[in-house]
């Protein structure tokens, strides 16, 4: 079984909550960041993500 992701981060890592993104870049890549940041800062909604990807990927 894969493992979401992982409880404990390594020495040095940065926790992803707190990832600076520019918001005056006018490209698509710090737009989409910031849909997955907010994704991943409610849990109830990435554990529904995350259930609706197991259920789609144990299909194929």
């Amino acid at each position: 079984m894969r493992v979401v992701m992982e409880a404990q981060r390594e020495f040095g890592q940065v926790p992803i909550e707190e990832i600076k993104l520019d918001a005056r870049s006018r490209d698509d890549i710090p737009a989409v960041l910031r849909g997955l940041l907010s994704i991943y800062k409610k849990e109830k909604t990435r554990v529904e993500i995350f259930e609706i990807l197991r259920a789609g990927v144990a299909v194929y």
